[in-house]
């Protein structure tokens, strides 16, 4: 099991496709070398995944090497859809799986848990809103609505009321936070304008981060407790990214302050907004750092959750308050 003092030396590397033939071993250390000069560096005992984006041929000697040192490769293709995740994972570990399908089939369990998980999630919205300085009566307005819903969704009888809590709370967050990034509404995977495939990228750069960690605990990332059982859709990683959520949230907002969105960074096509090729690393870069800016706070949080899945009683369901 990987211990907290050696996860948060841990770091995560994004490598493109064109890079790959440049890649070498020395001393347990992968270096992306270009002419000779070394482009990036990273010690694979610091190494906890690799986002390699772009279509390219690797060698089973990298995926060993990475295998061996416990790093999760996630393949990406130019549009940063995913193509697939190696690591290796802790699917051994038979007497979780055993609980954690145990409490995940109770259904009182299961909606302790959901309400808890939803919560959280709408409690992290509330706080990017109080962060904003300039304070509005619009945004107080919502700040308080969504302080309801929190409140509403930790009392409700059923997932299908839990899940119009939240989507209700989502339209009201998104709206009032990206208010001056002429936010137009959230439709995830589509791509129609540059807010929502920003917020794809991150997400996606947070989902399979929290997936290599789950995955080195040994859950059955399939079998969720609030996203149920559906054909190919790694339910728990869903289930768990909700309160985490805020960290993209928070990064985009931040790099629109910044500046540092630029419109030529896209391009359109099909009825798709996509980023160009040379644009991809400067923001792989921005929300990669944001996610590791909180990894301890994570790792806190799925080692609550996994004592929590092997003892309900002793353990309390972890709490994640952004800061």
């Amino acid at each position: 099991m990987l211990s907290k003092p050696d996860f948060i030396q841990k770091s995560i590397m994004v490598v493109h496709s064109y890079d790959v033939k440049n890649i070498r071993f020395h001393n347990e250390n992968i270096l992306v070398e270009d002419d000779a000069k070394i482009k990036n560096q990273a010690s694979l005992h610091k190494l906890f995944a690799i986002f390699l984006i772009g279509e390219a041929t690797i060698s089973t000697q990298l995926i060993r090497k990475l295998q061996n040192f416990g790093v999760a490769l996630v393949l990406l293709r130019k549009n940063l859809e995913v193509v697939s995740v190696i690591g290796g994972g802790l699917n051994g570990n038979i007497l979780l799986r055993e609980k954690q399908y145990q409490n995940f089939h109770d259904e009182n369990l299961a909606m302790a848990m959901s309400k808890i998980c939803i919560t959280n999630k709408i409690q992290n919205q509330e706080l990017l809103l109080a962060k904003i300085r300039q304070k509005n009566e619009i945004l107080n307005k919502t700040a308080n609505k969504l302080h309801s819903l929190a409140g509403s969704a930790s009392v409700c009888e059923n997932s299908k009321q839990l899940l119009g809590i939240e989507w209700n709370a989502a339209k009201y967050f998104f709206h009032e936070y990206y208010r001056e990034m002429d936010w137009m509404g959230r439709y995830p995977r589509t791509k129609i304008d540059k807010n929502n495939l920003l917020l794809d990228m991150g997400y996606t750069f947070l989902f399979h981060f929290l997936e290599a960690l789950l995955l080195l605990y040994g859950f059955d990332i399939y079998e969720g407790f609030y996203h149920r059982r559906f054909y190919q859709r790694k339910s728990l990683v869903c289930d768990i990214e909700e309160p985490f959520r805020a960290i993209i949230d928070e990064a985009m907002r931040k790099s629109f302050n910044l500046g540092q969105i630029k419109d030529s960074d896209f391009g359109f096509a099909n009825g798709q907004y996509f980023l160009k090729w040379e644009a991809i690393k400067k923001y792989s870069q921005i929300f990669s750092k944001a996610i590791l800016t909180h990894r301890e706070a994570i790792y806190d949080y799925i080692y609550g959750f996994y004592r929590h899945i092997l003892d309900p009683k002793k353990h309390q369901f972890p709490f994640y308050i952004f800061s």
